[in-house]
Parts: structure tokens; C-alpha cells; sequence
């Protein structure tokens, strides 16, 4: 969005933007407390500039235009682990009942 309006400055061309907010399910309370805190600890500067771009993205309270919502989901209804994990047959055919419907 942001390159569209540097260009539109430039340019003048209809763009159309979106206002949207992504929300991202995440079972990792550790994950959503770096991701939504300003403080930069020890543990912490050694994570990838890239990274600390996502972090500017997320909504929070000193965010409120993030375009980003992080919301914390249960491990039992993460759907992504029957991708990314072994799981065991009844996991797998639960999380399979969630997301395919059968």
C-alpha cells in the first residue's frame, strides 16, 4: 500500500486500497507477547530485522492502525498443526473434522 501511494504521488492513478485487518491464530503465548511488546531484551535482538517489520505491522494499544490482529487459539483447535506436526490419530482426524468437514 504504501509503494502504490509513493507512485500515485508521482503518478496520478486510480488505486484502489484496501482497509482490512488480518488475524493471525497463534497457540504460542511467547510468540504473541514479543510480537505485540516494544521492548527489545537479549533474547530478542538476535531475531532477523524482517521480524522486527512484522512487529510494526501488529494492532495493538500504541498501534491501533496495525493491519495485523494476532489472537490466541487453543493448541487442540490449531489447524495448522495437522500440517506442520506428527499428531496422532485422534488430533488428526478432529483437526481434519475442523477443516475439511469430514
Amino acid at each position: 500500500q504504501r509503494l502504490a501511494k509513493e507512485i500515485n504521488c508521482i503518478y496520478p492513478l486510480y488505486t484502489p486500497t484496501t482497509n482490512f485487518c488480518l488475524t493471525v491464530h497463534e497457540d504460542n503465548l511467547s510468540a504473541i507477547s514479543m510480537s505485540e511488546s516494544l521492548k527489545f531484551t537479549p533474547r530478542t535482538k538476535h531475531i532477523a530485522i524482517k521480524y522486527h517489520h512484522f512487529r510494526s505491522k501488529v494492532k495493538t494499544t500504541y498501534n491501533p492502525k496495525g493491519d495485523i490482529h494476532i489472537k490466541y487459539i487453543s493448541t487442540k483447535k490449531q489447524l495448522a498443526d495437522i500440517f506442520t506436526k506428527p499428531v496422532d490419530d485422534t488430533t488428526f482426524f478432529t483437526l481434519r473434522k475442523l477443516l475439511c468437514g469430514w
